[in-house]
């Protein structure tokens, strides 16, 4: 691939901002690419064209770390403060595609959107009716009401599921966790994506000037979207690493001394971080739901 010979895997390594444009330039080629030829799956296959677009280098970047910590074994809060990079590669290509998908919700005409975004939606309906249910809005489905508890136990159990999910992506095709958080990406950039719709006709006088100003108005609404984000993202990226390096040392054929060993504590520990940033996130958001209603 012609950007995967510009931009090495050493290079996103040095500079992991890359990444964000990467990720901007594969998202837009493969959801064209998706509608055009596909056009009645095109939502799922944009995030397969993405995912396989970016494995490689993400693939080359994990074998990095994984040989590594084999080398320099240390504590998993080490790990963290030494290997940030490859994490903060995650976190560019999340930010990118959020960026990306928010943009081409807001700027493709309606068919397009229709399709490129068509279970996106009915993610998000689905979370809406959840939200709903849970509110008490619906007679005989389960209430939350304002019981933060209840709420902190939905979101808990939910993003501890997620996370789960991407340690078997990473475990069983190492760089595999791209899937699941390109499609946590593309939901939240149509999250940011409508905010943008209703936003817009406030700038319509400004022409194109305006049309940008709307974009980076609903970005900014976004923003609240970080107190509990950043925590819950934070954790996805570092289960993606810990089941990433625990996949290449395994299928390795040489082998440091105690270096499965040494992979396998370190991946629990970081596994036991994520665990802990994801608990934190459900008691931030369980809080601003209750806050809300």
């Amino acid at each position: 691939m012609v950007l995967e010979a510009l931009l090495t895997p050493k290079n996103i390594q040095r500079h992991p901002i890359f990444m964000l444009f990467l990720a901007i330039i594969v998202s837009s080629a493969s959801a064209w690419i998706a509608y055009n030829w596909f056009p009645s799956s095109a939502s799922i296959l944009t995030i397969a064209f993405i995912t396989i677009a970016l494995m490689p280098v993400v693939h080359s970047l994990i074998r990095a770390e994984e040989t590594r910590e084999a080398r320099k074994p240390g504590f998993a809060a080490s790990f963290i403060a030494r290997h940030f990079s490859i994490i903060e590669v995650y976190g560019w290509f999340f930010i990118g595609l959020i960026i990306s998908y928010a943009f081409w919700y807001a700027a493709m005409p309606l068919d397009a959107r229709q399709s490129v975004f068509l279970e996106q939606e009915k993610t998000v309906q689905g979370i809406s009716d959840l939200r709903n249910d849970l509110s008490g809005m619906f007679a005989g489905q389960v209430q939350c009401g304002a019981d933060t508890v209840c709420w902190f136990d939905v979101i808990f159990a939910n993003n501890m599921g997620v996370m789960a999910s991407t340690i078997l992506l990473s475990f069983v095709f190492g760089a595999g966790a791209i899937f699941l958080i390109g499609w946590n990406a593309s939901v939240l950039g149509l999250v940011i994506g409508k905010d943008v719709l209703n936003i817009a006709p406030s700038y319509e006088h400004l022409g194109i000037l305006g049309g940008a100003l709307a974009f980076f108005h609903g970005i900014f609404n976004g923003i609240g979207l970080i107190p509990h984000g950043v925590f819950e993202a934070s954790a996805y990226f570092i289960a993606a690493v810990a089941g990433g390096i625990i996949s290449v040392a395994i299928t390795k054929r040489y082998y440091y001394k105690h270096e499965l060993s040494t992979i396998a504590k370190d991946a629990a520990l970081l596994i036991a971080i994520a665990a802990t940033l994801i608990f934190a996130g459900a008691v931030i958001e369980a809080h601003v739901i209750v806050a809300s209603l």
